[in-house]
């Protein structure tokens, strides 16, 4: 799925000296707030299910809790927002920002090598 409303508030791109950090807080929060809406709504019953502490008393040698969470981790990320929308500016800033910081990055393993 994509959050195809832009993201609110800003998006930081730093740097360290070896690497390109993106922070994407916001689209986390959506991110966030979307799983919370699924669990309270679409996948109830399926979070119930995997977290459920219910003792069945037989144990078959298989750990069906793990798989109940497995599958409702599997539906979580099939249903959650994997790419962000950005205004205009924003991705022309973040884009800016992502080359400067990559050029300098790739210069620096340019001469290390």
């Amino acid at each position: 799925m994509t959050n195809k409303k832009p993201v609110p508030g800003p998006m930081y791109i730093e740097g360290t000296p070896l690497l390109v950090t993106a922070d994407v807080t916001p689209l986390v929060e959506d991110n966030v707030d979307e799983v919370l809406e699924l669990l309270s709504g679409e996948l109830f019953e399926d979070f119930i299910a995997a977290t459920s502490t219910e003792e069945t008393g037989e144990h078959d040698g298989h750990a069906p809790e793990a798989l109940r969470f497995e599958r409702l981790r599997e539906q979580l990320v099939e249903r959650v927002a994997k790419k962000v929308a950005l205004t205009g500016p924003q991705a022309v800033r973040v884009g800016e920002r992502m080359a400067e910081l990559g050029r300098a990055r790739a210069e620096q393993g340019r001469r290390a090598a």
